[in-house]
């Protein structure tokens, strides 16, 4: 016998335990049961959507549409219109190719004042989001 060879038997023999080793965890993993990992949930994805007015500089006393598009088919869309004192909220659902148009009737609303628009629509886990303002002018 070389040199090495009670070294290569040793090294084997580590080899044989080690995997005697690995076979009793996993077997004792087994009969435990399932080893359950705790992740967290799913991100829901957020998306950019296109929205823009039909007049950004309506007049007071008039109608002007939020016009969204790039949202998902069907999406269930919430426009909400921040004005100086209060805030209008209006829902819709997108068409089959994402878009909407939501209408708008501007009462006595402060002129000069820009009014944010801003937009969520929801299909299932994505959420898209965008936002737009016109400015009010007097009748």
């Amino acid at each position: 016998m070389s040199s090495t060879a009670p070294a290569r038997m040793g090294s084997a023999i580590r080899t044989r335990m080690g995997s005697k080793f690995l076979a009793m965890t996993l077997a004792a993993g087994l009969l435990a049961g399932p080893i359950v990992l705790d992740a967290p949930p799913a991100e829901a994805a957020t998306k950019k959507c296109a929205v823009k007015m039909s007049n950004s500089k309506p007049r007071q006393y008039s109608n002007t549409w939020v016009n969204v598009s790039k949202v998902g088919a069907k999406a269930k869309i919430t426009t909400t219109a921040h004005y100086k004192t209060t805030k209008t909220t209006h829902k819709a659902t997108a068409s089959k190719k994402g878009a909407a148009n939501v209408w708008y009737y501007i009462s006595g609303a402060t002129p000069g004042k820009t009014v944010k628009v801003t937009v969520v629509a929801k299909k299932g886990k994505t959420t898209w989001k965008c936002s737009t303002s016109f400015k009010p002018k007097k009748k």
